[in-house]
């Protein structure tokens, strides 16, 4: 298994991602939301690039709600913004979500064409992403969406303990500069949060009041599943 990293949206290239695993991760927040909701019974998830594509597509189903931001905040007229703690049992279960964001939604966008497989990742599901990667057997192209096309020192922590968990497990396991490099960011972190502190995604999060949202994006392994994206649609 070769494993490489991609460490933001912009730079998904299709030849780097044909006919491999990819596993998309935005830490803060598009991807929490995403196993957050399908873990609280979310029929399914439709991601767009953009405004205008949700608000068309949504008129598809029957019983749905809106979620998204830009620049972190809820789109105007949406039901939800980024936080995964609105979305709930009691206002997803059974319905379909159709989202946009800045970083998270486009990253999936961009991976669809080329790649074999599209899992959804955060640390809320590591393990079972690990344990999926490991059945796959197959190169893996881990993206993180970053933020703005930067890199996102969260993202890129994430990413490095699915790396350092599948090195533990995975004996022909070869790894690009770039997954060791985040490999060695996940075993000398003392802890998310205190790794996150001063980072330029987490703090902005906080200076808009959404500090209450990282007890539940830091939470590792809450739960068991691993949505991935086929067809345009992020299921269980």
């Amino acid at each position: 298994m070769k494993v490489d990293v991609i460490l933001t949206a912009g730079e998904i290239k299709t030849e780097k991602i044909k006919d491999k695993i990819v596993v998309i991760i935005d830490v803060l927040r598009a991807t929490s939301v995403m196993v957050t909701a399908i873990a609280n019974g979310a029929k399914a998830i439709y991601p767009y690039k953009d405004i205008e594509s949700v608000l068309e597509n949504c008129k598809k189903s029957n019983s749905y709600v809106l979620g998204g931001e830009r620049k972190g905040l809820k789109i105007e007229g949406f039901d939800f913004g980024n936080s995964p703690l609105e979305y709930t049992k009691e206002m997803v279960n059974g319905k379909d979500v159709f989202m946009t964001t800045s970083n998270g939604t486009r990253a999936i966008e961009s991976s669809a064409n080329g790649s074999k497989k599209l899992f959804i990742a955060c640390f809320l599901n590591i393990e079972s992403v690990v344990n999926k990667l490991i059945e796959e057997n197959q190169d893996t192209v881990i993206i993180c969406s970053g933020t703005n096309d930067e890199f996102s020192l969260d993202d890129a922590l994430c990413a490095g303990e699915i790396v350092r968990r599948l090195t533990e497990r995975v004996k022909d396991i070869k790894l690009s500069d770039i997954s060791l490099g985040v490999k060695i960011i996940a075993e000398n972190s003392k802890g998310i949060e205190d790794t996150l502190t001063g980072s330029k995604h987490f703090e902005y999060l906080k200076s808009i009041g959404f500090y209450g949202d990282m007890n539940h994006c830091f939470s590792i392994d809450k739960f068991d599943i691993v949505p991935e994206y086929r067809d345009g649609v992020i299921k269980n």
